[in-house]
């Protein structure tokens, strides 16, 4: 299937760490601080064009297998989209493979980074067509609920709130954990596109 992008990444260029009730920039970037959550910068991207035809009927897929920090951390970003009057994101299988799949490299290299998210996102229009996507990724270690805290670092943050709150019908949400106890996530947003006329 062609489909043409056109890539902009929303640079914040922001590591966050929390408190307990307030937030403050932290300027280094590459080493990972023990015990700290943190999350980087917003992606977004575009598609430059309206599908000319109706978006065509997927195959079905099967549910998501999701674990327990992924589950919370997708009911707790529902819960935020409620309380600002949004309807909440529907999960779909084939964006939490690529969610998943970065949170595990991510925790593989033990690194943060939007790296592959052009990848992720035309993967994900073999089987979605779509107008808008965008991503979240964050880390943390130990904290005893480590999907609250991510979540919190990103309503704190312009750039993911942002996201959080977009237009957006679909996602996917991976977590994975290394050898260190590092939790990596990812927020993959997607907003279909069924006509010509969807417009912003």
């Amino acid at each position: 299937m062609k489909s043409n992008f056109l890539g902009t990444i929303c640079a914040l260029a922001s590591v966050i760490s929390l408190t307990a009730t307030t937030a403050r920039a932290d300027i280094s970037t590459n080493n990972m601080p023990s015990h700290r959550p943190a999350i980087d910068t917003a992606a977004q991207e575009e598609a430059d064009e309206t599908p000319q035809t109706p978006a065509v009927r997927r195959p079905a897929t099967p549910a998501p297998v999701m674990n327990s920090v992924e589950i919370e951390t997708f009911n707790l970003v529902n819960k935020y989209r409620q309380s600002r009057n949004l309807p909440p994101l529907t999960m779909d299988a084939a964006i939490v493979a690529e969610a998943k799949a970065h949170s595990e490299r991510m925790a593989r290299v033990g690194q943060m980074s939007h790296d592959g998210f052009n990848e992720r996102v035309t993967s994900v229009s073999k089987t979605i067509i779509y107008r808008k996507a965008a991503e979240n990724v964050a880390y943390n270690m130990g904290y005893g609920k480590p999907d609250l805290v991510a979540v919190q670092g990103w309503i704190e943050s312009p750039g993911h709130q942002k996201n959080m709150v977009g237009p957006y019908d679909l996602t996917g949400i991976g977590v994975a954990k290394n050898d260190k106890g590092v939790y990596y996530f990812t927020q993959i947003f997607i907003r279909k596109a069924y006509y010509v006329a969807d417009a912003d």
